[in-house]
């Protein structure tokens, strides 16, 4: 052997003659040798239950969220698999990306990939968020991170008082794929850790793998719930409840509450031939006919007023809270 082509050897084990690939493959080699007696090396089990080794690093902790910084080869050996042959040829596609979520096996802690580094070539660097809760979407079970978000808040005067639009309260990274785009879509109301969010936008543009969707807090009208089941058993049992009268309780369906310059609409239900009324001067009614209200909050503090359906000296009352800007 020459020693051109003894050179062009060592060349090739080095990476090659690319002066960048023998630099990547030396990050590579020096990751591998990390992921072996770093103190910062750990253990990914992938959604698929495959497990590989992988580098944690901080970066930051907040309040509201746990971000660190994970480095994985692109290629490596699956600890959890039957070994075939030499170690070398049981070494497996990861396939890592951004809306990927894991369990961090040491802490048994779930983890969303949010942010691909991209100026790192030799294997795959990314930031990383702690995502805890857990999503039901159409049956199946997902893991995604839901936290505090805020914008920039609009401000209106009229009439020299000013109030601003209330931004959304939460923001939700999950993965994306056929199931949740066609989940979240605006304005659905879905259960999170056993409470109701009212669907804002979804940012289905910043990553082609991951879904990023802007959640207020929703009420749950018991009511509407409640006349909602009645129909249904209406429908399955119209036999049977034609040969019984139901008697349904009178109640005014809407919200309950406001901000400061609102302008609220109101139904009675199960109630005919009665009269407006509100409770104090923190509320105007600015229409209104048999059935239906339309008020206006105009007091710039909070508190509550009650909005009242007379009939014949009986008062059906609803409390309506003014929340503060």
């Amino acid at each position: 052997m020459s020693a051109l082509d003894n050179l062009k050897k060592r060349l090739d084990y080095s990476g090659g003659i690319n002066q960048e690939s023998r630099m990547n493959l030396d990050k590579l080699r020096s990751l591998k040798k990390a992921l072996l007696y770093s103190y910062q090396a750990q253990t990914a089990i992938l959604k698929d239950n495959r497990e590989f080794r992988c580098l944690i690093n901080h970066d930051k902790l907040k309040e509201d969220y746990d971000d660190k910084i994970i480095s994985i080869p692109y290629d490596d050996i699956c600890l959890n698999a039957d070994k075939i042959g030499k170690t070398s040829e049981g070494i497996q596609h990861i396939g890592m990306q951004v809306g990927d979520t894991f369990t961090w096996k040491e802490t048994n802690t779930r983890w969303i990939v949010i942010q691909e580094i991209l100026e790192e070539n030799a294997y795959f660097r990314a930031t990383i968020r702690k995502a805890d809760d857990e999503i039901i979407v159409n049956g199946n079970s997902y893991y995604g991170y839901l936290g505090k978000w805020s914008r920039e808040q609009l401000w209106h005067t009229k009439q020299k008082t000013s109030w601003s639009e209330m931004g959304y309260e939460v923001v939700l990274y999950i993965t994306r794929d056929e199931t949740t785009e066609g989940f979240f879509t605006r304005f659905k109301k879905v259960t999170i850790n056993n409470r109701l969010w009212e669907v804002q936008m979804v940012n289905d543009i910043t990553s082609d793998t991951m879904l990023i969707v802007y959640l207020k807090e929703a009420f749950t009208n018991e009511f509407e719930e409640n006349e909602n089941m009645l129909e249904e058993t209406q429908i399955n049992n119209t036999e049977e409840e034609n040969n019984n009268e139901i008697i349904l309780t009178p109640y005014i369906d809407g919200a309950d509450f406001g901000y400061p310059f609102d302008t609220l609409k109101y139904s009675i239900r199960n109630a005919d031939n009665g009269i407006w009324l509100l409770s104090n001067s923190k509320a105007e009614i600015s229409e209104e006919n048999n059935q239906n209200v339309t008020i206006t909050i105009v007091s710039g503090k909070s508190g509550t007023v009650d909005l009242i359906y007379r009939i014949n000296n009986e008062d059906i009352v609803k409390t309506i809270t003014i929340k503060s800007l």
